[in-house]
């Protein structure tokens, strides 16, 4: 009798994990701004444009991911032939749809990812995040928001979250913890 392995299946966040974003490094200094009470918001709090200007400023702000991450084309090379199924699950407020549409047909050209979604009800990230989990049942999740991170893995027990560091939170620590989609795959190669 030939034993089959388990599919292994994967969630990975769009902005600072399949897309490369540079600016993602500021994530940290708000995240610290939050909590020192500089901003009169909670620390997972997401803030939600509004108006015309902010949409436009928000869309602005999300072109900073303006291409795949190193490590892409070793992620479609590796879901060719493994067990593994892959989603994206992204907290892109509505606003960033015709965005968001246009990465859609450059990340999933080849079809890789069995579904992806997005946050198109505007929920508050973590919490939009937090149901897609335990609605895909997935056995990592790839984040790159640390604050996120440190919500996730504390209410989902099924889901192991991994997290994508940067240069301005590199001496946080996480058990975790990577610094590219690269690595991320090299340890996924691992698990197969």
């Amino acid at each position: 009798m030939v034993k089959t392995k388990k599919t292994i299946r994967v969630g990975f966040d769009l902005d600072g994990v399949i897309l490369s974003n540079p600016s993602r490094i500021l994530r940290g200094l708000i995240a610290r701004s939050k909590k020192a009470h500089l901003f009169p918001r909670q620390e997972l709090e997401f803030y939600h444009p509004n108006s015309a200007i902010e949409r436009w400023l928000w869309l602005m702000v999300h072109k900073s991911s303006f291409r795949l991450a190193a490590g892409f084309a070793e992620l479609e090379q590796l879901c060719a032939g493994a067990n593994l199924e892959v989603y994206v699950v992204s907290a892109r407020f509505s606003c960033l749809q015709p965005d968001t549409k246009r990465w859609i047909q450059v990340i999933n050209r080849n079809g890789i990812f069995k579904k992806l979604y997005f946050n198109d009800q505007d929920e508050q990230p973590h919490l939009f995040k937090e149901r897609m989990l335990r609605q895909l049942q997935l056995d990592y999740f790839v984040e790159d928001n640390f604050d996120l991170v440190h919500y996730l893995s504390s209410v989902q027990q099924q889901t192991e979250v991994w997290w994508i560091s940067n240069f301005v939170d590199r001496q946080l620590t996480y058990p975790h913890k990577f610094f590219s989609l690269r690595q991320v795959v090299a340890r996924l190669r691992n698990l197969l």
